[in-house]
């Protein structure tokens, strides 16, 4: 029998995570090169998202998000925002398949092997950003998001003319709009990279990063 010593611990213990690659797919092979090279690379943002026309590659409804709350109370509040105006983004996939190379007429990838050390570096590079989040896009049928318990009972007491709501509202959605998509992307597996800054974004910018480079490997189909 295995006995433990409920004291604290007098030692350092080291942990970690074990962090699986995510691929950035380019449709020119120069773009996959200057970054190897010299560490340029473009970030986008939800903006160009919008305005893109192709169906897989844009999203009009980038950042946009209805949530209520049902079952608390004999009406139902329902609000429809919008964020990420002030974030740098980028699309990466978790997986490479056939379907999604299609989707972005992909020659090649640039496979991320350490995710948050690369938004890391990348951070460094954006103008006037002070944080960031990544992770894996939410897929579902509708943008419409209902709140249980006791963060749908906040959502009703909120007092939209105090500051201090806004910043609960943030705290109860858990900037979920950022990483929702509809069904219809889930076979892209996005895994998503976002930015923010302390103005607007409203174009992609391009930077060089040649610290990121060194946690990426290259791939050309």
């Amino acid at each position: 029998m295995k006995q433990y010593n409920s004291s604290s611990i007098s030692f350092p213990i080291s942990w970690h995570i074990k962090r699986e690659p995510v691929y950035r797919l380019l449709d020119n092979v120069d773009y996959i090169e200057n970054f190897f090279r010299d560490g340029e690379i473009m970030i986008s943002c939800f903006n160009n998202f919008k305005k893109n026309p192709d169906e897989m590659q844009g999203d009009n409804q980038e950042g946009h998000a209805i949530v209520g709350e049902f079952g608390n109370s004999g009406f139902s509040n329902h609000i429809i925002y919008e964020s990420g105006k002030n974030a740098y983004v980028m699309s990466t996939t978790k997986e490479i398949t056939k379907k999604v190379i299609k989707d972005f007429n992909a020659v090649g990838a640039i496979k991320i092997t350490n995710p948050a050390m690369f938004g890391h570096e990348i951070a460094k590079k954006l103008p006037f950003v002070n944080s960031g989040v990544e992770g894996s896009c939410d897929y579902e049928t509708s943008r419409v998001h209902f709140l249980e318990g006791e963060a749908g009972k906040i959502l009703n007491k909120l007092d939209w003319n105090d500051p201090h709501s806004h910043q609960v509202f943030q705290e109860i959605t858990m900037g979920m709009e950022l990483f929702l998509k509809l069904e219809k992307y889930k076979h892209q597996q996005e895994y998503r990279f976002a930015w923010f800054s302390k103005t607007d974004v409203e174009n992609s910018i391009i930077v060089k990063c040649p610290e990121a480079s060194l946690l990426c490997e290259k791939i050309i189909f």
